[in-house]
């Protein structure tokens, strides 16, 4: 990772080279997209505006060439290059302003929700449309039977209902993967331990933790709206708590002095058990919007010394 980092600043031709490949690789290993629009960000960060603009434009004609070249939708390339560069340049710009990862995610939740009204103003029933492109996908993957009719038929409802919101949180968690990577590497390079500390110290605005518990209780209280928006929307804002969820675990191990291994019992039961991982974990970052718990134990640290 370092070794990638230290080639994009290495030039304005090296970052140009090292994004545009990482992003026609990404089109068959999507997960490379993050590598891509990292490098943008650490340009962005490091550099500044300008810089990181002229970058990302430059990397997206050269792709569009190279598209060309192998005869594929030039158009389609560099809309797909725009599509993921521009959102985590202009977070970078954010980050590099204002040095606050809370304003970067909140800016960051905004994307998610625009790509769930992008799905609204394009189709204006996303679960039929999904359950029209999920129909056949299912039924051919499905030829040896694996699964009953009714089986099939739930499993196709329950995707169809759910992927607006799916797709809305993994853009949301792509942009903030790639923004901390590239904060990462930018402390890696220029100003090691920085990151972790502001890592540690990611505490969303407590506005959003009331409009998270408002949005989460209409649900629970099943209020009979009944809209898919709302269900995408708590989706998208339990994925920002998940986040700072994480940032809690990580900030309060590394107070406490605890052993790291329980962090990677954590990250193992995140990857086997998902849902219940991700909502503990959100419930204990939303918590945290009221506790402050880390300033709650800095204080028992602090007294404890003070008796010594």
């Amino acid at each position: 990772m370092r070794l990638l980092a230290s080639y994009v600043m290495q030039g304005r031709s090296q970052a140009v080279m090292a994004i545009g490949v990482l992003a026609l690789l990404s089109l068959l290993f999507p997960p490379l997209t993050v590598l891509s629009s990292a490098a943008v960000a650490l340009v962005t960060l490091r550099r500044g505006r300008l810089d990181g603009l002229l970058v990302m434009v430059l990397g997206a004609a050269a792709c569009a060439l190279l598209g060309l070249l192998v005869r594929v939708d030039v158009v389609s390339i560099a809309g797909f290059t725009m599509i993921i560069w521009l959102p985590i340049w202009i977070l970078a710009l954010l980050l590099r302003s204002s040095s606050s990862l809370a304003i970067a995610t909140t800016v960051a939740l905004l994307f998610g929700l625009l790509i769930i009204l992008v799905y609204y103003v394009e189709f204006s029933d996303p679960v039929a449309e999904w359950r029209r492109i999920l129909e056949p996908l299912l039924k051919s993957l499905n030829q040896g039977q694996a699964l009953e009719t009714e089986q099939q038929k739930l499993l196709l409802n329950v995707l169809s209902h759910w992927m607006t919101g799916l797709m809305a949180a993994g853009f949301f968690l792509q942009l903030m993967v790639s923004l901390l990577l590239a904060r990462w590497w930018q402390s890696l390079l220029y100003y090691p331990g920085g990151f972790r500390s502001e890592f540690h110290q990611l505490r969303l605005p407590r506005a959003l933790a009331i409009l998270t518990v408002a949005v989460v209780g209409l649900l629970l209280m099943d209020m009979g709206i009944g809209s898919p928006m709302l269900d995408y929307l708590a989706m998208l804002l339990i994925t920002a708590y998940l986040l700072q969820g994480l940032a809690l675990a990580h900030g309060i191990r590394a107070q406490l002095g605890a052993n790291p291994g329980w962090l990677y019992a954590m990250y193992i039961l995140l990857f086997i058990v998902v849902p219940h991982m991700v909502i503990t974990l959100a419930f204990v970052g939303l918590a945290d919007a009221w506790l402050d718990m880390r300033s709650r134990i800095g204080k028992g640290e602090d007294s404890g010394g003070t008796n010594e």
